[in-house]
C-alpha cells in the first residue's frame, strides 16, 4: 500500500516535471507568433511620432493580439525557468551564484518584457492608441520607445540568466555542452545590446539583440525538448518495470 503510494507519487511528480519542460517550448512559439503579428505593425523606432502614432492607431487591434500572445509566453517561460533551475542546481558542488544568476536574471528578463508587451503594448492598444492619433502624437511615440527600452533593459539581466546557464551546463553535462557555448554566446550578445538601447541609442544594438535572441531561442528550445525526450523515456521504462 505504501509502496503504491510512493510509485504514484514518482508518477505524478514525471507528469508535471514533462509538463514543465513542454512550457519552454511553448514559450517559442508564442513568442515567434508575436514577433510575426509585431512584424505587420511595420514600425521602427526611427520613424516620426506622427508616424508612429498613426501606425499605431492602424494597427490597434494587432497590438491587442501582441499583448494576448505575450501573456502566455510569459507564463511558459517562467514555468520553463523553474525547471532549468532545478535542473542545473543539482549538483551542491556547483558554484551557488551561477544558479542564483539563473533565477534572478531570468526572472528580470522575463518580468521587463511582459511589463513591455503586456502592460504597455495592451494598454497602447486598448487606449492610447486612439487618443494619441486625435490629440497628442507624442504620448504614443513616447510609450513606443518606452517597449525598447525595457526590453533591452530586461535583455542585459537575461544575459546574465543564459551565461551563468551556459557555464552550468558545461561543468554539470546534464545538456549537451554546445548548447552551454550557445547559451553563453547569447548572453553575450545580449549584455552588448545595452549599450545601443536594442537599436534606440545606435543601430548595433539591435543587430546585436536579434542574433542573442535567436541564440537563446535555440537554447530554449533545444534544451526543452532533449528534457522532454528524457522524461517521457523515463515515464515508458517506469511503466514497462511496473
Amino acid at each position: 500500500m505504501g509502496e503504491d503510494r510512493i510509485v504514484a507519487a514518482a508518477g505524478t511528480s514525471r507528469a508535471w516535471e514533462r509538463y514543465a519542460w513542454a512550457a519552454g517550448i511553448v514559450y517559442v512559439i508564442a513568442l515567434l507568433a508575436e514577433i510575426v503579428v509585431a512584424l505587420g505593425v511595420g514600425l521602427t523606432q526611427n520613424d516620426s511620432a506622427a508616424k508612429i502614432a498613426s501606425g499605431l492607431y492602424e494597427h490597434r487591434d494587432r497590438l491587442l493580439v501582441i499583448a494576448y500572445l505575450s501573456v502566455v509566453y510569459a507564463t511558459a517561460f517562467l514555468i520553463y525557468l523553474c525547471s532549468l533551475y532545478n535542473l542545473l542546481r543539482g549538483d551542491p558542488d556547483r558554484p551557488r551564484i551561477l544558479g542564483s544568476l539563473v533565477l534572478v536574471g531570468g526572472v528580470l528578463f522575463i518580468a521587463l518584457h511582459a511589463v513591455s508587451d503586456i502592460g504597455i503594448t495592451g494598454l497602447v492598444g486598448a487606449k492610447i492608441a486612439s487618443f494619441g492619433y486625435r490629440h497628442d502624437p507624442g504620448i504614443a511615440y513616447t510609450l513606443y520607445l518606452v517597449t525598447y527600452a525595457l526590453e533591452s533593459v530586461g535583455d542585459v539581466f537575461g544575459s546574465l540568466s543564459a551565461v551563468a546557464a551556459g557555464l552550468l551546463v558545461i561543468r554539470s553535462g546534464v545538456l549537451p555542452r554546445w548548447l552551454g557555448w550557445v547559451s553563453i554566446l547569447a548572453g553575450i550578445m545580449l549584455f552588448l545590446q545595452g549599450f545601443g538601447l536594442g537599436g534606440v541609442i545606435a543601430s548595433f544594438g539591435l543587430v546585436l539583440d536579434l542574433i542573442g535572441f535567436v541564440l537563446f531561442l535555440i537554447f530554449v528550445l533545444v534544451s526543452s525538448v532533449i528534457m522532454l525526450t528524457r522524461e517521457n523515456a523515463a515515464a515508458n521504462t517506469a511503466v514497462q518495470i511496473k
